[in-house]
């Protein structure tokens, strides 16, 4: 698709939003989301978009009422990223993410007698400015990531990455032949 028309659609989307759905909706500049981009904002959710927001495919933004997403400048979302947010969510501007990443401030509560409850737990997340959040990483409630951070594919993270930090999982593989059973 041409980029005139996704920066099109995105602008009338991002309009509809406003006016129907979120009120503390801010954007600033241009947003270019796909056709399959998914935003569910509460009407007192607050949401702010900063300037050259762009995504590949889907995308999807769940931010309940009275919880935050801000998200800066030059920020970019590969194939099927998703936020769900409960209470904050911050990305520093210059931030770019692999296909696949998913951020959740929020989980389950549940306990031995009843299990899974349907009530949630949450804690801000904060991801500083220019970093590299790589595929099928997923990033927990209470996480804090410094400026100009890496985290390879595959991670999942939770708690402080300080500034200039480069986070990995050991991804060894334990490789042996098959033995026949009779």
């Amino acid at each position: 698709m041409k980029p005139y028309i996704k920066l099109l659609f995105s602008k009338i989307k991002c309009s509809y939003i406003k006016l129907f759905k979120c009120r503390n909706f801010k954007t600033i500049g241009i947003q270019i989301f796909s056709y399959n981009a998914r935003f569910v904002f509460g009407k007192k959710s607050n949401v702010q978009f900063g300037d050259r927001i762009i995504n590949d495919g889907r995308v999807t933004m769940i931010v309940d009422n009275e919880a935050t997403l801000k998200i800066g400048d030059n920020v970019y979302f590969n194939e099927d990223f998703m936020v769900s947010v409960k209470s904050s969510v911050t990305i520093g501007s210059g931030s770019q993410f692999g296909p696949n990443v998913k951020i959740f401030d929020n989980n389950h509560n549940f306990n031995s007698t009843d299990g899974v409850l349907y009530t949630h737990n949450s804690a801000p997340i904060v991801i500083g400015e220019h970093c590299w959040i790589g595929t099928n990483c997923v990033i927990l409630r209470g996480t804090h990531i410094g400026n100009n951070c890496i985290i390879a594919a595959g991670c999942i993270v939770k708690g402080d990455i300080p500034d200039g930090s480069i986070v990995s999982q050991s991804t060894s593989l334990n490789i042996r032949p098959i033995e026949d059973r009779i």
